[in-house]
């Protein structure tokens, strides 16, 4: 979880915003939550929304940094949580998604109490899997994911929704 997150953003599949340089220290402290509007053609799909800081190009490394690390241009995790779609409105009640209509997902992130430092980047990273750290989801509606048959793991077409228009698609490979 302290690895670099810069692979991830070079990957199709994740969707990235990220602020301009800032011009002063940023402190977020409490939760986080994600309000995301999200579209699938398949009846399932997760989604992971991690809060990355993004230092300056120009940042020393220092004797206590892990050895082939660089802090040049480190994109640093800071929080990240992940929700199975099914469980977007309750966790005892799975619900399949209806194909290509966007769907409020909440995804509530762990408390933070972190500071984006003056010349940092805040970064806002969204994927759609996680695997090997999270199973894979066959991204078409088994009623239980564990007894998912190979013929259920689908492509599937994610949509991502900014202030009421479609921004990003992106194909996810399950």
């Amino acid at each position: 979880m302290a690895d670099d997150q810069r692979f991830a953003a070079r990957r199709p599949d994740v969707l990235v915003f990220e602020t301009e340089v800032l011009e002063e220290d940023i402190t977020l402290v409490g939760e986080v939550l994600a309000e995301l509007l999200v579209s699938t053609d398949a009846g399932d799909a997760d989604w992971i929304v991690k809060l990355v800081d993004v230092f300056p190009a120009d940042t020393p490394d220092h004797p206590h940094v892990q050895a082939g690390v660089h802090l040049s241009n480190y994109h640093m995790m800071v929080r990240s949580e992940v929700i199975r779609g099914r469980y977007r409105e309750d966790f005892s009640s799975p619900k399949p998604f209806e194909a290509n209509v966007p769907t409020e997902v909440p995804l509530l992130l762990q408390d933070v109490f972190h500071t984006f430092k003056k010349g940092h980047k805040i970064q806002i990273q969204i994927q759609s899997t996680w695997f090997p750290l999270i199973d894979r989801n066959p991204q078409r509606y088994v009623e239980n994911i564990f007894q998912a048959e190979d013929s259920d793991f689908i492509p599937a077409l994610h949509s991502v929704y900014h202030e009421g228009t479609r921004i990003k698609t992106r194909r996810m490979q399950p």
